[in-house]
C-alpha cells in the first residue's frame, strides 16, 4: 500500500533498469525511524502533519484511516504539499536544521548534478539536466535549511497543517514554493514527466548518502504520487532496479500488473 513504509527500507540511490510499475490509489500508513547523525541530531519534534506524518513517528494519521470505512477511496483534491516541513534537527553545534519538501522549487543543475555524484550516477550534460529539469511537468525537491518554511511558521499561529501553497492543476514543475526564502542544501530529488490528463512517469528518484534511509525517498516518491493524484492524473509509472522493487511495492506500485511489460526502443543502425 502507498505509504505502508517498511521501517528498514532503504530509499533508492537511482531510478533505472528495465521493471515497469504502476500505482494504485492507496492510503498512507507506518513510520520512518530518525537515526541520530554525526552531523545532524533529530528532536523528538514532529514537524509533518497530515499523510507526511505517517512516515514520521506522527499516529494521528494512521487512526484516522483505521476509522475509515473499509476500502473507502481517499479524495486528494485538499490535499496541500506544495511546501511540507518534514521534521526539524539539530546540528552538533546547537543550531536547529529543517528538512523540508517542496513541489516546483528552483533547481541548479550544477547542484542537482553535485547530488547525483554522491549517489553514483554518470555525469551528464549540464544543458541537458538543465532541460529536463524545465520540461519536467513535477519537481519535488528535499533542502536542509536553517529556518523552517515561511508555510510553517503561518500554520503554526493558526493551527492548520504545515503543507502550504497553491493546489492549482498546472504543469511545468509544480505551483512552486510558498516561501520567498531561498531553498537550502539540495538533499533529495524526484521528477516526473506527464501528459497533464491521464498519464505521468516518475523518474530520478536520488537521496544524499548522509541522509538515507531515514524515510525520505518514501516523502519524496509518497509527496509525488499524492500530487498528481491530486490532479487527477491517475496512471503513474516508474523504472525500478531489481534491488528496489520492493521499496516501490511497499509505497503502491505494482510491477508487471496483468502481464504488462516495459518496452525500450534498440538501435539497429
Amino acid at each position: 500500500m502507498l505509504g505502508a513504509a517498511l521501517a528498514a527500507a532503504q530509499p533508492p540511490a537511482a531510478i533505472g533498469g528495465c521493471t515497469a510499475a504502476s500505482a494504485r490509489r492507496v492510503q498512507a500508513a507506518g513510520q520512518a525511524i530518525w537515526p541520530a547523525r554525526a552531523a545532524v541530531t533529530p528532536r523528538r519534534r514532529v514537524a509533518a502533519q497530515g499523510f507526511l506524518s505517517g512516515l514520521f513517528g506522527g499516529g494521528s494519521a494512521v487512526a484516522d484511516r483505521q476509522d475509515q470505512a473499509a476500502g473507502a477511496v481517499e479524495d486528494y483534491s485538499n490535499e496541500q504539499l506544495d511546501e511540507v516541513l518534514l521534521t526539524e534537527m539539530q546540528r552538533d553545534g546547537g543550531s536547529p536544521a529543517y528538512i523540508v519538501y517542496r513541489n516546483g522549487a528552483v533547481v541548479d543543475a550544477a547542484e542537482l548534478e553535485s547530488l547525483c555524484d554522491k549517489v553514483g550516477w554518470p555525469r551528464r550534460p549540464l544543458n541537458k539536466v538543465a532541460a529536463a529539469l524545465a520540461n519536467s511537468f513535477l519537481v519535488a525537491t528535499l533542502h536542509l535549511e536553517a529556518s523552517p518554511p515561511a508555510s510553517s511558521a503561518a500554520s503554526d499561529s493558526d493551527g492548520s497543517s504545515s503543507s502550504g501553497g497553491s493546489s492549482g492543476s498546472g504543469g511545468g514543475n509544480g505551483a512552486g514554493p510558498s516561501s520567498s526564502q531561498a531553498p537550502g542544501r539540495l538533499i533529495g530529488l524526484a521528477r516526473c514527466t506527464s501528459d497533464g490528463a491521464f498519464n505521468a512517469t516518475i523518474w530520478d528518484v536520488l537521496v544524499d548518502p548522509e541522509f538515507q534511509g531515514q524515510g525520505l525517498g518514501k516523502a519524496l516518491v509518497e509527496g509525488m504520487t499524492r500530487t498528481l493524484l491530486r490532479r487527477d492524473i491517475t496512471n503513474i509509472t516508474l523504472f525500478a532496479d531489481a534491488q528496489v522493487v520492493d521499496f516501490y511495492t511497499g509505497l503502491g506500485y505494482e510491477a508487471d500488473p496483468q502481464g504488462i511489460k516495459g518496452m525500450f526502443w534498440h538501435p539497429r543502425y
